[in-house]
């Protein structure tokens, strides 16, 4: 029942918000976002992080090469498009691109879309924004939502049009970080464990260091009793076996999968992606349901160059006034009057509990009326939503299992045309566990509480590490050591960061910070990376001119720093629209609810600007705009 038939569209919100309570509790577990292993930490399960792309990539430079002088003027930590958009705007700062390393434990460029290259990948924003840099590079997307491949692809021509293929340091991680006030430097230990060797420890010094190392980047598996005792083939999504599978990211034809029984783990976006997939070539596959994906229409269709030229990259400054008019439409005011992306991340208004809104409650006392309101906004499309799974999917009690029954804003969205059909196939069946997940695994079954079910391959689609949780240092499981000896682990825990728009910490000098803490979001999560890269190169090069030519060291004053703070906490109040979600990586599984009043406070004074990403780059341009770095100390 969707309550479409209620009297007020108030009274229907509300009744809904009732039903999805409900659901919540179903699916909250006292143990939250431990119920998850995290791969990094654990020894066990070690295996499921290894690297299955590094064999067909270029052959890997020792990391001693890369550091003939064992220095470098700046270090970025991360080879995705956030470490290469810091590498871009710091040479449009005046940074040689020979002067720059970049450090990345993969074996290539592209992050995120390097791990990833499971079939029927692609990016779930449009192309023509989340493909940064397509203005001054003069590429055209190929399809209006970039394949995997075409974006790794794209990240390589980004590294060589900016002359720093040659920078990446791969298959290294720096495991230490420490500030050293005398020399105004970063000394930093690096470690490289090439495929097949012995790892290689190096201690390197940069006066820079830029932390972007993306916020998916560790994938968890579930807490499942005999995890371990399963002996078929398993992997995760994540590190995609086409030698289990079949095929390759270019081709997917997963013609291993004949005959075989095919488990999938997981319902989230990138399940979405890969279950029609699996579903053309496996005897039968099981697609294991805690929580059902809100799923609309994509809408895929090829790039005509034409029209890409005389309707999208039209003039100057064509991407930036896109992603704002994109932007512009993540609020419970009034929409702009144009759409130019016209996708249903537009059409999706309550994305702005989590986007920030800067028509949003100015106090905590008005938030009761703020969520009714986005209750009522967003009703009409998850409404539809249900309806779309009633329409397509073809057994009735399917169909209702397949119900999402949370606000839009609970979950990431997912769009795909090809998802909600696959559950008529005769092959397929939906394991849905009612929020439980799976009871426990054995040799060669997956099993939940009342069956059991033989299968051959298992593969998780479980997500990442909650992105948002813990400082830079935990997020890139290293060890930062600031002024005095602070650690940044320690120090985030106990107080949160001392920021200035998120881009710099003061207990930690000329380390460039990348987001989202104190600084901003949008679903297009590399604009909120670019702004923090030109944020940052704008501060290094106005510094490098108060210096004169003498080592320094650049970081807010502990007084800008704390107002700062106090900023980001009185607008904070638009993002406990959070509160009351459905457990996922958004809430920390919940866990940010449970929270004491205290270690609330510390989150909203940690998090992220709460009236939206327009409105904050409004304020950090005006402070550019006035001169002076304001805030900003450079201490010689």
């Amino acid at each position: 029942m969707d309550y479409q038939d209620d009297t007020t569209p108030a009274l229907a919100a509300l009744q809904t918000s009732n039903r999805y309570s409900a659901e919540r509790t179903k699916r909250l577990r006292p143990e939250g976002d431990s119920q998850f292993i995290d791969i990094s930490l654990s020894t066990k399960h070690a295996s499921f992080l290894d690297d299955p792309w590094v064999s067909t990539a270029a052959p890997v430079k020792t990391a001693r090469s890369q550091f003939p002088t064992n220095r470098c003027e700046v270090l970025i930590l991360g080879a995705g498009f956030g470490g290469l958009l810091y590498a871009v705007r710091m040479i449009e700062a005046g940074v040689r691109p020979e002067d720059i390393r970049i450090v990345e434990r993969a074996g290539g460029f592209g992050g995120t879309w390097y791990w990833n290259r499971y079939p029927g990948l692609s990016c779930d924003i449009e192309s023509y924004c989340y493909l940064p840099l397509l203005e001054e590079t003069g590429y055209v997307p190929r399809q209006r939502y970039s394949s995997g491949e075409e974006i790794r692809e794209y990240a390589e021509l980004v590294a060589r049009k900016w002359g720093v293929a040659d920078s990446a340091v791969f298959q290294t991680k720096a495991e230490e970080l420490v500030w050293d006030e005398g020399a105004k430097e970063w000394e930093v230990e690096l470690v490289q464990q090439r495929k097949g060797e012995q790892a290689e420890t190096l201690r390197v010094r940069a006066p820079f260091v830029a932390t972007v190392n993306g916020v998916l980047s560790w994938p968890k598996l579930p807490g499942v009793p005999g995890l371990l005792d399963y002996e078929g083939e398993v992997f995760h999504s994540s590190r995609w076996d086409y030698g289990i599978t079949g095929g390759s990211p270019e081709d997917p034809s997963l013609t291993k999968l004949e005959g075989k029984r095919v488990a999938i783990v997981g319902t989230g976006a990138t399940a979405v992606q890969i279950v029609p997939h699996l579903a053309r070539w496996a005897k039968h596959l099981y697609v294991v349901q805690r929580t059902p994906a809100a799923v609309d229409q994509r809408d895929q269709r090829e790039t005509d160059p034409e029209w890409f030229h005389k309707e999208v990259a039209t003039s100057a400054g064509w991407q930036r006034e896109r992603l704002k008019n994109f932007h512009q439409h993540f609020t419970t005011e009034k929409q702009p009057p144009i759409n130019l992306v016209d996708d249903q991340w537009t059409s999706a208004v309550g994305m702005v509990a989590i986007a920030g809104n800067a028509a949003g409650p100015k106090t905590m006392e008005e938030l009761p009326a703020y969520m009714q309101k986005l209750h009522t906004l967003d009703l009409p499309r998850q409404s539809r939503i249900r309806k779309r799974v009633e329409d397509v999917v073809s057994d009735p009690t399917t169909a209702k299992q397949l119900q999402a029954w949370y606000p839009t804003w609970c979950k990431r969205p997912a769009f795909h045309d090809e998802y909600l059909p696959t559950f008529n196939r005769p092959n397929v069946t939906l394991v849905d566990t009612d929020g439980a997940g799976l009871d426990h695994l054995t040799k060669d079954s997956i099993a939940t509480t009342t069956e059991s079910y033989p299968v051959d391959i298992l593969i998780f689609a479980t997500g990442f590490r909650a992105p948002f949780t813990g400082s830079p240092a935990q997020k890139a499981n290293t060890s930062i050591l600031g002024r005095a000896g602070v650690s940044m682990h320690d120090k985030w825990a106990s107080e949160g960061p001392s920021t200035l728009h998120g881009a710099l910490d003061a207990n930690f000098p000329n380390l460039f910070l990348s987001g989202p803490w104190q600084a901003s979001n949008s679903p297009n999560y590399l604009f909120n990376v670019d702004a923090l890269a030109k944020h940052s190169a704008y501060i290094l090069a106005q510094a490098k001119r108060k210096a004169g030519g003498r080592p320094f060291a650049v970081a807010p004053t502990a007084a800008a720093a704390q107002d700062w703070g106090m900023q980001v906490l009185m607008r904070s109040p638009p993002m406990a629209a959070l509160a009351g979600c459905t457990p996922s990586y958004f809430n920390v599984e919940g866990g940010i609810d449970g929270a004491p009043p205290e270690a609330q406070m510390l989150m909203a004074r940690s998090g992220l600007w709460g009236h939206g990403i327009e409105d904050f780059m409004g304020v950090v341009e005006g402070w550019r705009g006035e001169g002076g770095m304001r805030g900003v100390e450079v201490r010689i």
